[in-house]
Formats: C-alpha cells, structure tokens, sequence
C-alpha cells in the first residue's frame, strides 16, 4: 500500500505511525545533522547551495527537518490519544490542518490557511517553536514566525509561541507551496528517499 493511500484513513495512517513512532535513536539525530553539515562543504554541494538549487536546498532542509518532523508526526493528542499527524492529514473538512508539518521543510504556511485550532495543533507548534530556537540553520527560521503569527490570528493571541527570532538568513526558504495531500506526500517521499541513501 502507498503512503498515499495510508493517508486517506486514520487507522492505516496510525498503524503507519506505530511503527516509524520507535523510540528515536540519537545516532539517527547525529547522522541527519553530521549528513547536513557535509552537503553544505565546498568539496560538496555549497555552491549549489548558495545558489538555492532546489533539490539541494530540499535534500538539506529534509536533512535539517529530520529531528522536529519525528517529534511532531509522532507527538499524540492528548484528548484523543490517536497521532496528531495522523488527525491532520485524514481531516478532510479542514485540509489545511497538515500544512503546519512543511515548516520544517522550509515550506512557508501558505497565506489564508486557518488550521483547526486544537491541542494537536498547539503541540505541533511547541515543538517547531523549540527547533527554531535552536538556531541550528533550521529552516524553521524562516517559516515558523509568519505562520506562528497567521495560526494566532485565527487561535488567538499566544496560541503558538511567538518567542523565536526571525531568521535574517543562512536557510533558503523553498519556493513551492503545499498543494494538499499531494504535496505532502511528495515532501514525505524527498524525505524517505534522502533517508535511504
């Protein structure tokens, strides 16, 4: 079964979760950042880098986002106990609600997206909050400030936490907006091929 088929239904999709949603391995962390690191070396790919290549600023940004993406897709609703990722990207009444997990890609939230306001959601942006705090050349810089400030628009003031700086550069915001599940996927897929390497 395709990944895109699991995202058309929250058991599939959960049983999914269960088995990426393993206690993290530190040596993975380490990997993603070291493997990061080494594309951005002259002997690699800076150059292509500094000109915001595309497929070299996904293949860093994906590298980056290893760490806030596991976080986020396998954090669990409180109220509900199922995957928040999963409540996300099976709620067909509002599509918008899986928009926030491209941030770590370097995917602004696209402007007039209003995800439902929930725990989840409050959750999911607590833990990007705390990536961009880091400072690490994530590319949450960029994107978590504009869409930490549209969320709180539609959440109301202090829903997400707007304590992180904006970034003023280092990190290539990719300039593709996320269409849907479609768009998802292919963002899953860039990921899933980078980590297979």
């Amino acid at each position: 079964m395709s990944f895109f088929s699991v995202t058309k239904s929250l058991s599939a999709i959960s049983r999914t979760l269960d088995s990426t949603c393993k206690p993290i391995d530190a040596d993975c962390n380490t990997l993603m950042a070291s493997l990061a690191l080494d594309l951005r070396k002259d002997e690699n790919c800076a150059a292509d880098y500094r000109r915001e290549q595309p497929l070299v600023v996904a293949a860093y940004n994906g590298l980056v986002a290893y760490e806030p993406l596991y976080k986020a897709g396998c954090a669990r609703d409180p109220e509900k106990g199922n995957y928040c990722f999963a409540n996300a990207i099976t709620n067909t009444s509002s599509p918008t609600d899986s928009y926030p997990y491209y941030l770590p890609l370097g995917i602004p939230l696209p402007g007039g997206s209003q995800p439902s306001c929930t725990s989840c959601l409050r959750e999911t942006m607590r833990i990007f909050n705390e990536a961009a705090s880091d400072k690490n050349q994530q590319p949450l810089i960029k994107t978590f400030p504009g869409a930490a400030q549209m969320i709180n628009v539609g959440c109301g003031p202090g829903f997400a936490n707007q304590t992180t700086a904006q970034g003023s550069g280092g990190v290539p915001t990719l300039r593709i907006l996320p269409t849907g599940k479609f768009g998802f996927v292919i963002g899953v897929s860039m990921l899933t091929a980078l980590f297979m390497l």
